[in-house]
C-alpha cells in the first residue's frame, strides 16, 4: 500500500544521504513511502543484483592478481588495488548484516523536545549541523563523480601493458593489456570488440557504484558526528545563562547541586540507560505559560512577588529548575547518540583503519624501493661503456645504499616494521575493547 511516511530526527536530517544509499544498492529497505510486498522484493532484488555483481567483479580482480603474481611491481599495483575496493565490499556486506544497528542508531533522536527558554539556541546550532551535513554530502558526492571520471580518462593515456617474468632469463617482459580502468580476469577475449566495449562499460559502472558505497555510509557516520558536536556546542552555549538563571532562585548563595538534586527526585524516575526520551524534557504547555523573548536569553518575569528572595512564582521556578534538567538530560541524550555510533560504525571503522594502513604501507614501500634501480644500474653491461658511464653506474649505486623513506611529519617512518607493530596494537586494543564490552 502507498504510504506517506512522517520522518524526525535524524532520519529526516540525513534522507538525501538516505535516498542516495537506496539507489547506490545498499540493503536500506526502510523509510519508503510504498511499503507493498511487490514493492519491498524488488529493492531486494535491486541491492541483491548490485551486490552480487561488484562482489563477482571484485573476485575477478582477485583472480588477475593472483594469475600474474610472479613479477613483483605487478603483484604491488594490483593487490594496492585490491585493497582499495576492499572498503566498498566491506561496507557493503556490513552494512547488510548490521542493518537493524543503523536504524537503531538514526531513531535514537527521534524524540528530542526543547526547553522554552532555549528554543532559539536548539535551532541554531541543528541548522548549523544540518548545513555542514548536507555540505559534506554533496561535496563527497561530487568528489566521486569527478573521481570515476578521471579514473576512467587516465585510461586511455599511457601504454596499456602488463608485467610479466620470463622464466628463462628471470627478467622482466610487457605483454598487451585490455585498455580498461582496472586489471581484472574474464572469461572472454576483452581485448577488442563486442566484449572489450561490454567489460569497459560494466567496469565504468563497477567503479561509480562500488566507490559511492562506500563514500555514503562514511558521509552518515560523519554526519552522525557532526550532529552529537553541535549538540555539544549548543549545551556549552546555554551553560552561562542556564548558571544565571539557577542563582535566581537563591540570591545569597546559588547551590547548583541542590537543583540537581531536585530534577532527580522524582520517584518515577528511570535508570540513565532505561530513559524514555519523550519524558525527559518539559515545554511550554506543561508549565500553563507562554514566554516572551527567545533564544537563551534570560526571561524578565512580571509576575507579583513571593516568598523566592527574587520575587518568583511557583511556575517561574518550576521553569528555572527544569532548564536545569533539561541540559542534564539532553547531555544524557548525546551520550546515547555517541556510544550508539560507536557500537553501530566502530567495527567498520576498524577494518577501514586497517586496510588503510596496509595501503598506504605497500605504496610508502613501492614508492622508496631503490634496490630495482641498484640491479637494473649494475646489470646494464657497465663494463662496455664509456670511462663516464661507468663512473655513472658507480654513483648510482652509491645512492642507491642509502635508504629512501616516507615519514609522517617527523614523527614516524613509514616502512614494514611500522606496518607489523601497528596492526599488532590493533589486534591488542581490539581484545581489549571486546573484553571491556
Amino acid at each position: 500500500m502507498l504510504t506517506k511516511i512522517k520522518t524526525q530526527g535524524l532520519v529526516s536530517d540525513l534522507m538525501p544521504n538516505i535516498k542516495l544509499m537506496q539507489m547506490a544498492g545498499h540493503f536500506l529497505f526502510n523509510y519508503h513511502s510504498d511499503n507493498s510486498g511487490m514493492s519491498t522484493l524488488l529493492r531486494k532484488v535491486y541491492a541483491s543484483v548490485h551486490a552480487f555483481l561488484i562482489v563477482i567483479h571484485y573476485l575477478c580482480m582477485a583472480a588477475n592478481m593472483a594469475q600474474y603474481s610472479d613479477e613483483v611491481n605487478e603483484l604491488t599495483a594490483n593487490t594496492i588495488t585490491i585493497l582499495f575496493f576492499a572498503h566498498s565490499i566491506i561496507k557493503l556486506l556490513f552494512f547488510a548484516i548490521t542493518s537493524k544497528n543503523f536504524y537503531r542508531t538514526l531513531a535514537v533522536w527521534n524524540q528530542s523536545n526543547s526547553h522554552p527558554l532555549f528554543t532559539e539556541s536548539d535551532a541554531r546550532y541543528h541548522q548549523l549541523a544540518l548545513t555542514k551535513m548536507r555540505r559534506l554530502l554533496y561535496f563527497i558526492s561530487g568528489m566521486t563523480i569527478f573521481s570515476v571520471v578521471c579514473w576512467v580518462t587516465i585510461t586511455f593515456f599511457g601504454d596499456s601493458v602488463r608485467l610479466i617474468v620470463d622464466k628463462e632469463t628471470n627478467g622482466t617482459l610487457t605483454e598487451p593489456a585490455p585498455r580498461l580502468p582496472v586489471k581484472a580476469w574474464y572469461p572472454f577475449d576483452a581485448m577488442s570488440g563486442t566484449m572489450y566495449i561490454a567489460a569497459f562499460v560494466f567496469q565504468v559502472y563497477w567503479l561509480f557504484f562500488s566507490m559511492i558505497i562506500a563514500n555514503l555510509m562514511d558521509v552518515m557516520f560523519c554526519s552522525w558526528l557532526i550532529f552529537a558536536c553541535e549538540q555539544l556546542q549548543h549545551l556549552k552555549a546555554i551553560m552561562k545563562p542556564l548558571m544565571e538563571l539557577s542563582a535566581s532562585l537563591d540570591t545569597y548563595r546559588p547551590n547548583t547541586a541542590d537543583l540537581f538534586r531536585v530534577s532527580s527526585t522524582d520517584k518515577n524516575e528511570k535508570e540513565p540507560l532505561d530513559l524514555d526520551i519523550r519524558g525527559i524534557y518539559s515545554t511550554q504547555t506543561d508549565f500553563g505559560m507562554t514566554l516572551r523573548g527567545g533564544g537563551s536569553r534570560l526571561q524578565t518575569f512580571g509576575q507579583p512577588p513571593s516568598n523566592n528572595p527574587n520575587g518568583l512564582t511557583q511556575k517561574q521556578e518550576m521553569l528555572a529548575r527544569s532548564a536545569i534538567k533539561y541540559w542534564v538530560e539532553r547531555h544524557k541524550h548525546v551520550v546515547r547518540l555517541v556510544s550508539s555510533i560507536g557500537d553501530t560504525y566502530g567495527t567498520a571503522l576498524l577494518f577501514h583503519m586497517l586496510v588503510s594502513t596496509i595501503t598506504l604501507t605497500l605504496l610508502a614501500y613501492q614508492a622508496t624501493k631503490s634496490s630495482s634501480v641498484m640491479e637494473a644500474a649494475y646489470s646494464c653491461q657497465w663494463y662496455d661503456g664509456s670511462e663516464e658511464a661507468k663512473t655513472f653506474v658507480q654513483i648510482v649505486c652509491q645512492q642507491c645504499q642509502k635508504a629512501m623513506s616516507i615519514s609522517g611529519a617527523k614523527f614516524f617512518t613509514v616502512s614494514l616494521d611500522l606496518f607489523a607493530s601497528v596492526l599488532g596494537a590493533v589486534v591488542t586494543y581490539f581484545m581489549v575493547l571486546v573484553q571491556l564490552k
